[in-house]
């Protein structure tokens, strides 16, 4: 683990640099990176309750081993914990629901589907979403569970909150999910979804609040933050509990009441919390310069939609989204045809559809249908393997076997497309080969006195991991200087890149040699060639070529 932690996600990378901070005596509500754009830092958008989990293991680990080794092995235990604890989520409740068959097919894909069995729950994955893919699925349990609703209402209520205290990508699983809870109540009007649906709302407003309270700042918390939760995301769910709370009140007087008075509740909040909500319509990334916005949709895997992920990786696209895809048309079937329970199984088709739609609009939400997918996917191929033992029919075989493959393990499909759309050897070198990320390499830049580095936008992190250098370039949104640092200067010819490096607030450039670059310039400079000012830092650091920045 220890060699390979240079070459994760950044996200996993610099969390762990940021539990180094905090087990070092960095203070509770201080989410700044002081090393990233020195000397002032950048504050990063995440949440310390996750910190806490795996500094809660580093810590009495670094008292019976080394440090370094109880942050490797801290890095494995956190993500297994989780994904035993949904493991354990998705298998008792899915038999407790559907039955032992359906069950033991739920577990099979969240165990060999690499979306929920290795994309956020790998050694080494210690970002927040498989925390939130967790808290998801016990929301979407608890809206089916056939008893004790007012317990299911509070549980689903703190999960949710957790998930938007930890990231806000939840949001829309947590809107959707509080919908189903207003709708089903309208329709029935019973006691027990009324009772639901007030637990579920009350606890996930008192829970958000006391989350938002203990992770951030009290200087802060007057801030509008569009990417956490904060103000913005408290007011919407403050509207949206005023509004379902009142509509739980007056259904009595019949549904049509119940709903006008919820729409008419709705349409006033978000009328008083626009000031706060406007500013954050355009997303996360509507603040940055429209060339970042652009790099980000188009060049960043994880924000890509789905058509243009399709085109650039057909086989990851086939293991990540057709699983979804198929379990919302056999869900589909499944319920038309009578399926039950009905209620529970149109509630789990309704979230892997959102999920199926956030998907198609951008990859990384593909962590919604994480939650939910398994569940409804173990229960569509027990009821297709029971049809076959019921009827002996080839026909029902066919489909038996062509479900529980395309669902289970698409790699096995992916894995033929890859031997049809094979890479071609002579292919340039992408701008950062895994050999530069290595741990060996990365090591030896701590021969190199102690500098400020720009680099290549996907090593970053991995520099402040693994050195003691400082480092002025990321690819986050929180500062755009950083991910212009990351970018620009590897796009610019000669003239121009010294002058964006020198004003940089850099002294030293790192590149990975033998790298094609979208500029002539830094290609040749990768390729072995010297200008009179950039002076070559002789170090043994594998790939990784260190230029000191002299200044004019």
């Amino acid at each position: 683990m220890h060699d390979n932690f240079a070459t994760m996600d950044n996200d996993d990378i610099l969390r762990l640099v940021m539990v180094r901070d905090f087990i070092a005596g960095q203070g509770w509500f201080d989410m700044t990176q002081y090393r990233l754009l020195p000397p002032d830092g950048v504050v990063m958008h995440w949440s310390r309750y996750v910190d806490l989990g795996v500094a809660a293991i580093i810590v009495p680990l670094s008292w019976l081993v080394s440090m370094d080794t109880a942050e490797q092995l801290a890095v494995t235990i956190w993500p297994t914990l989780i994904f035993t604890a949904h493991v354990a989520v998705i298998g008792f409740g899915t038999r407790r629901i559907f039955g032992d068959l359906a069950a033991c097919f739920a577990l099979a894909i969240m165990v060999i589907w690499p979306t929920s069995a290795y994309l956020h729950s790998g050694a080494g994955n210690i970002d927040h979403h498989n925390v939130q893919m967790l808290m998801m699925t016990l929301v979407a349990f608890a809206l089916i569970w056939p008893n004790r609703v007012l317990a299911a209402g509070v549980i689903a209520g703190i999960a949710a909150a957790f998930s938007l205290a930890v990231g806000l990508e939840a949001l829309p699983f947590i809107v959707v999910a509080g919908a189903i809870a207003l709708v089903r109540h309208l329709v029935d009007r019973s006691q027990e979804s009324r009772r639901f649906l007030v637990a579920f709302c009350l606890s996930l407003g008192f829970a958000a609040i006391l989350f938002w309270l203990g992770q951030t700042a009290p200087a802060l918390r007057g801030i509008g933050k569009c990417d956490q939760l904060g103000l913005p995301a408290l007011s919407l769910i403050g509207v949206a509990v005023v509004a379902s709370v009142l509509a739980g009140a007056l259904s009595r007087f019949g549904s049509g009441i119940a709903f006008a008075a919820a729409v008419g509740a709705t349409g006033v909040g978000v009328v008083l919390i626009w000031p706060w909500l406007a500013p954050c319509i355009d997303g996360p990334y509507g603040a940055l310069p429209a060339d970042l916005q652009s790099f980000i949709s188009t060049r960043i895997t994880e924000a890509q939609p789905a058509y243009r992920f399709l085109r650039n990786n057909p086989a990851g696209f086939v293991v990540f989204t057709l699983p979804i895809l198929m379990v919302v048309i056999a869900g589909a079937i499944l319920i038309r045809r009578g399926g039950t329970p009905r209620a529970a199984l149109v509630v789990l088709w309704v979230l892997s559809l959102l999920g199926l739609a956030m998907v198609l609009y951008q990859m990384r939400t593909v962590i919604m249908a994480a939650a939910v997918i398994p569940i409804l996917g173990g229960i569509v191929i027990a009821q297709a393997l029971e049809v076959y033992l019921r009827t002996r029919a080839p026909g029902a075989a066919v489909i038996w076997l062509a479900l529980a493959t395309m669902i289970i393990s698409p790699t096995l499909i992916a894995q033929q497309i890859r031997i049809f759309m094979a890479e071609d050897d002579d292919e340039p070198r992408p701008e950062l080969a895994e050999e530069c990320r290595g741990y060996q390499a990365l090591a030896g830049l701590n021969a190199v006195p102690k500098g400020r580095f720009i680099t290549p936008m996907n090593i970053g992190p991995s520099v402040l991991w693994a050195t003691h250098h400082e480092v002025m370039s990321a690819g986050y949104h929180v500062d755009p200087t950083i991910l212009i640092n990351s970018l620009q200067p590897y796009q610019l010819p000669e003239d121009e890149m010294a002058a964006f490096l020198r004003a940089s607030g850099a002294n030293l450039l790192l590149m990975c040699a033998d790298t094609t670059y979208e500029n002539d310039f830094p290609t040749a400079l990768a390729a072995g060639a010297q200008v009179d000012w950039l002076r070559p830092v002789a170090v043994e650091a594998g790939d990784l070529l260190v230029f000191e920045i002299l200044p004019q």
